[in-house]
């Protein structure tokens, strides 16, 4: 009987032991210059949730039933909480307070100066100018808090998206096209269009193609991209000025600094999730409507993968956490909520969470992100509070 009373007080003390168990610590070592931070499995937060709840959304009918916001697009917020937000019918930047109200519009169509033909990325510079690119002129402009128009410059080269900005530069996608395939480089550039840093070159999604000859005999050519194909995915840490890159088929994150040097690289155990025959069929279903289009030739031409990518997305948060969007999912109950591995401004694996919609932009303690209203099927941009746990 004691012997039986012993082990099972021995058993007991083992599984509270296992319960009890912290997550064990990451491994650090130095190569040439770079730290390497190897992550355990487990995050040191296992039980840390985040929730968002929405307090506003701008997009719909003011007071007066008339709609200040017909199509918007991107969007920006400033450290006084107003939201700029470019409108893709009168190709405006539309500015609205913190509560919503509509305060102001900047620019207008047209190809004058402070005027638009196609808003692009937006950034709002440390001394509150505005910087806005324009795809279709080609070109970028800067105005002043307050709206007014300072000057513009043509670009030299294709550039896009923006990650950092000071207020004499920017870090942007450079794409070089070739016959066959374009690289992508990540560089910063003044504002005249001279190149300051070359953060180096990176990897495009792969595309397939086809060449075929039209009705007039003219030759159409298609493309499409891979699906889950190894990309680079990057995010700026726009407070220290840290460059963010991820090729999304392996679990290794690269930190670069401003002057565009490796300085760490992140990691951790990962089990890529497979590319299921549902996936497949999915995919395929988009194109069973035109079985004969230029798309539908081209879906059945591409080998689709084994695994899915190991990362869609990275974002840095209003804390200078790391978040990498996974493509693992759960159900719970209605909602499919997505897996965010975060990591901590030292690049330590902090908390993994769960969301039903992807988060985008953190700004003090908030978050926003554009969504489809339900109601009237217009899109817009949403100002959500957000809630952690508590530890």
């Amino acid at each position: 009987m004691k012997k039986t009373v012993f082990i099972l007080i021995f058993c007991l003390a083992l599984i509270l032991a296992s319960c009890g168990k912290k997550p064990s610590a990451a491994k650090l070592e130095t190569i040439e210059g770079v730290t390497y931070i190897h992550n355990p499995e487990t995050p040191l937060h296992p039980d840390k949730t985040v929730s968002f709840e929405q307090e506003l959304a701008i997009g719909k009918f003011d007071e007066s039933k008339e709609i200040p916001l017909y199509k918007p697009s991107r969007y920006m917020v400033d450290t006084t909480g107003k939201i700029y937000i470019s409108d893709e019918s009168d190709k405006a930047i539309k500015v609205f307070d913190q509560n919503g109200t509509f305060l102001k519009s900047i620019g207008r169509r047209g190809d004058g100066p402070g005027e638009f033909n196609s808003i692009g990325y937006m950034a709002i510079l440390p001394n509150g100018n505005i910087l806005v690119m324009d795809f279709q002129s080609r070109r970028t402009s800067l105005f002043k808090p307050d709206g007014e128009f300072i000057n513009s410059y043509p670009w030299r080269t294709n550039i896009s998206r923006i990650y950092l900005a000071t207020d004499s530069s920017y870090t942007v996608n450079e794409s070089i096209y070739k016959e066959e395939a374009s690289e992508l480089w990540v560089k910063m550039f003044d504002f005249l269009g001279n190149e300051l840093v070359s953060f180096g070159k990176f990897s495009s999604p792969e595309f397939k193609r086809i060449t075929q000859r039209g009705t007039q005999g003219n030759i159409m050519v298609s493309m499409m991209p891979v699906p889950q194909s190894p990309s680079s995915k990057f995010a700026g840490d726009q407070e220290r000025q840290w460059l963010y890159h991820c090729l999304n088929n392996k679990y290794l994150i690269e930190v670069y600094d401003q002057n565009g040097k490796l300085f760490r690289k992140i990691d951790r155990p990962y089990e890529p999730v497979p590319f299921t025959s549902e996936d497949a069929k999915k995919f395929l279903s988009r194109f069973e409507a035109r079985p004969d289009s230029p798309a539908a030739k081209l879906a059945k031409q591409i080998e689709l993968p084994k695994v899915k990518t190991v990362a869609e997305r990275l974002l840095v948060d209003d804390q200078g956490n790391l978040w990498l969007e996974t493509n693992e999912e759960k159900k719970e109950g209605e909602k499919t909520l997505r897996a965010y591995d975060i990591f901590n401004k030292d690049g330590f694996y902090d908390a993994r969470v769960w969301c039903e919609f992807p988060p985008d932009l953190f700004i003090a303690g908030k978050m926003y992100r554009l969504a489809e209203d339900k109601e009237t099927g217009m899109n817009t941009v949403n100002r959500y509070r957000v809630v952690w746990s508590k530890e």
